[in-house]
């Protein structure tokens, strides 16, 4: 009998099960991120902080923190503020060196119930990492969702049918109200991903502030875009040896997925935001080039407890 799973279950394998990718494969080895072109981005998001900073005690804390590149170029940069200090989160272990301001957490960000603070929590190319199902219009407009069966990738049952999905351990609902929110357009043959698993993930990661900034910096895109057909075809992407490879789930590749940035921000209702384009916060070189690394978002967003 054939072995299925939903898309989310099976990536999930890849990510923190038996299979994952990033148990033997550093990240910094298998894809490009702007961190590692340009100090500028450190730079901008530093001014992020110091703009929020008031001189009391602050938290750093990176998530999805890679080697370590924007942690240490963070506490460089901000290094004159000594009340300042840093956490970084990551399924991989810590740099050989740290500085005294700096403790790394070895872990899953989802799972980890860090004590509220004032904290600026960021998120840099974090969250296109997070498993999320996707699905497939048929040729009458029936959104399906896309299954797993033996490692190969088809067509599953369609959205509609609770039961067919509940076997299936899927909520049909949950995706269908996101859907209905987010993503409505539902044109023949058009595939996409499902952000609910992103924006509880932001709504976890936040719950961690209790006065300060979320940052989130990712491939992403937005609701006009998605209703107009921009991402029609789907966002998934795999990646090895620093190539764009496809995307297959037995651990041999990362696997990623744009994020729905307008769906993140409004996960933390009440709660003011800006959201701009990466060319709008840097200027020049590889980290702004249209269809590469330019397309990212920022989102940033504030937190208060009072």
């Amino acid at each position: 009998m054939a072995i299925q799973h939903s898309w989310q279950q099976a990536w999930e394998q890849t990510l923190t099960g038996a299979n994952s990718f990033y148990r033997d494969n550093p990240p910094a080895n298998q894809f490009t991120t702007s961190v590692m072109f340009n100090g500028e981005l450190a730079s901008a998001v530093a001014e992020l902080i110091r703009g929020f900073d008031d001189g009391t005690e602050l938290i750093i804390t990176d998530v999805g923190a890679g080697a370590g590149q924007l942690s240490l170029a963070l506490a460089d940069q901000l290094a004159e503020r000594p009340w300042i200090r840093f956490a970084a989160v990551d399924l991989s272990p810590s740099p050989a060196v740290l500085p005294p301001s700096m403790r790394w957490l070895v872990g899953d960000a989802r799972a980890l119930p860090l004590q509220p603070a004032r904290r600026v929590v960021i998120a840099h190319e974090f969250l296109d990492d997070i498993p999320c199902e996707r699905f497939e219009v048929d040729e009458w407009g029936e959104a399906h969702l896309i299954i797993v069966t033996d490692g190969a990738a088809i067509m599953g049952p369609t959205l509609a049918d609770d039961i067919a999905c509940a076997r299936l351990e899927v909520n049909a609902a949950e995706l269908r109200n996101w859907l209905d929110k987010w993503w409505p357009a539902r044109r023949p043959f058009m595939r996409g991903e499902v952000g609910s698993t992103r924006d509880a993930t932001w709504q976890h990661l936040t719950g961690w502030i209790t006065s300060g900034l979320g940052i989130a910096i990712d491939y992403g895109h937005l609701r006009a875009e998605r209703e107009v057909g921009t991402w029609d075809g789907g966002t998934l992407t795999g990646f090895r040896g620093g190539r764009a490879v496809t995307p297959i789930l037995d651990g041999s590749c990362n696997i990623t997925a744009h994020v729905a940035m307008d769906a993140v921000a409004a996960a933390r209702p009440n709660c003011e935001y800006t959201l701009n384009r990466q060319t709008e916060v840097l200027h020049g070189g590889h980290v702004t080039k249209p269809g590469g690394l330019g397309d990212f978002l920022w989102l940033t967003q504030e937190f208060s407890d009072t």
